[in-house]
């Protein structure tokens, strides 16, 4: 029975980690982001500007601009056009960037306020950290930053400031997508200037982003827990990967008392102890056993490498 408990955990993982990696579209920024608990902040640092608070910021709007002028370097580069094409490929990069500009500016008023609801939120949010005493500031503070008056009580408080949050972030996403929209308006504009064997070439390479590396992360070490699993290969090491991954969507996600967000109706009713939570503590069992020994690869590497050599050495 241990033995199929060890496949069917591997079989789990494998497959989440399978069907990550057929999904080119599959993130983990949207898990991260929506942490809570006491380690919430933590979690959600690891989401590059998960806000746009600095992609939105006005003193650093040059940014939008310098990314169109590097992905330009980038193909003068690449694919050596001919100065007809590179004097086509200058227009189609000034319209671009002039577009990007407008569009800030025209919606720069509402940007503008967004990052002044952001500043109102931190306070709100630092207020009702505090506890006690500031309670009441708190509630204040959420009033402030843009709901209506609140109940004394902080578990209300909570769930005003997330509401708020999300409704922030909502605002943000339209900003960012669009603007994401017009630099891949800008890389087709410019693939549909290539001529012959240019069409053939793949295009350039455009660096990786921190939670690209980490979907690739999570990814790869999915699949590979879940095939050691299953094969019974270095068991007690996937084993062991594998409940502290789980660990780690437990702190994200901790289904405690008092946290708002409560997790949704369709994950079922629990108190601490969640679906994960029990996998999780399986796979910290399976690392104390020999199982991988029983129907696995650890047998053979046992018996035909460690077992010699330490007795040898006896």
């Amino acid at each position: 029975m241990l033995v199929l408990l060890r496949i069917t955990i591997g079989w789990h993982f494998l497959y989440a980690g399978l069907w990550k990696l057929e999904h080119p579209e599959f993130s983990s920024e949207g898990f991260l982001s929506q942490a809570k608990g006491p380690l919430a902040d933590k979690f959600v640092k690891l989401v590059p500007d998960e806000d746009g608070r600095e992609r939105l910021d006005p003193a650093r709007w040059g940014q939008h601009t310098e990314r169109l002028d590097r992905y330009f370097e980038k193909f003068k580069e690449h694919y050596r056009p001919s100065d007809e094409q590179i004097a086509s490929a200058t227009a189609v990069l000034e319209a671009h960037k002039t577009q990007t500009s407008s569009y800030l500016d025209e919606n720069r008023e509402e940007i503008e306020e967004y990052l002044y609801e952001l500043q109102r939120l931190d306070r709100a949010r630092q207020a009702a950290g505090k506890g006690g005493e500031q309670k009441v500031k708190a509630e204040r503070e959420a009033g402030q930053a843009g709901t209506t008056a609140v109940s004394p009580g902080m578990p209300y408080v909570q769930e005003r400031l997330w509401s708020k949050k999300a409704e922030l972030k909502a605002q943000a996403r339209t900003w960012l997508a669009e603007l994401d929209r017009i630099y891949g308006l800008f890389k087709r504009d410019l693939d549909a200037l290539l001529v012959g064997a240019q069409r053939e070439t793949s295009p350039p390479v455009e660096p990786v982003r921190q939670i690209e590396k980490m979907d690739m992360l999570v990814t790869y070490s999915n699949i590979a827990i879940g095939a050691c699993l299953i094969a019974g290969l270095f068991t007690r090491l996937a084993a062991l990967g594998g409940g502290l991954f789980l660990l780690s969507i437990v702190l994200a996600q901790p289904d405690w008392p008092g946290l708002y967000p409560p997790p949704p109706p369709s994950t079922g009713r629990s108190l601490i102890v969640t679906k994960e939570f029990v996998e999780m503590m399986a796979l910290f069992a399976l690392a104390t056993t020999r199982v991988g020994r029983w129907g696995g690869l650890d047998y053979f590497i046992h018996h035909l490498l460690v077992r010699p050599i330490f007795s040898r050495k006896q």
